[in-house]
């Protein structure tokens, strides 16, 4: 196995991001997409081997310029073992702005703990189906957050599912405390 620094990672997660694949396989004839995907998992060899479950959530006061996110993360599927949490302010921003920069933290925040097989739950349709590509992005905003977070989600295995508002109510909770933080600036 060998040992990385987190830069060193962060290196590999942007050189293997989705876009880049096929540039790699134009300078390397006859490879393959499969090949460029197996060396990237074979390099991060470390990488845990159960699932994580992680609930998302965004909220924002438009008329405050105020936004917040959350997010929590669960070992498996047992929602008694809480892995991490996150809540913070992120400024301005839309509701829609704000629930992709709850996705991208919790995959930053995934990356970073090695965590690689994400079972993701948002109550927001439009980002589950944007991300899942039922949906066009037609807000020219939200094109930028949501070509960073398909870059994001390559090399992992995951799965992004809509859940009703009351399903969430953790990450919905860890949302508005981030709103509180940006309140009391």
């Amino acid at each position: 196995m060998i040992d990385l620094t987190i830069r060193q990672k962060e290196l590999l997660h942007r050189l293997f991001a989705e876009k880049n694949i096929n540039l790699l396989m134009s300078i390397v004839n006859g490879s393959s997409q499969q090949e460029w995907i197996e060396l990237y998992n074979n390099l991060l060899e470390n990488k845990e081997n159960f699932p994580v479950t992680i609930f998302i959530d965004g909220a924002s006061e438009l008329e405050n310029s105020n936004a917040g996110i959350g997010g929590i993360f669960y070992k498996g599927e047992d929602m008694s073992f809480e892995l991490y949490s996150f809540s913070c302010n992120i400024g301005a921003a839309t509701n829609n702005e704000a629930e992709y920069n709850a996705l991208i933290k919790a995959l930053d925040i995934s990356k970073k703990l090695n965590y690689y097989k994400l079972n993701i739950y948002s109550d927001s349709e439009l980002l589950v189906k944007q991300v899942n590509l039922e949906y066009k992005v037609k807000n020219e905003r939200l094109k930028k957050l949501h070509s960073e977070v398909r870059d994001k989600l390559f090399g992992s295995k995951w799965l992004l599912s809509h859940i009703r508002r009351e399903k969430n109510r953790k990450a919905d909770f860890l949302s508005k405390k981030g709103l509180e933080e940006g309140r009391k600036k």
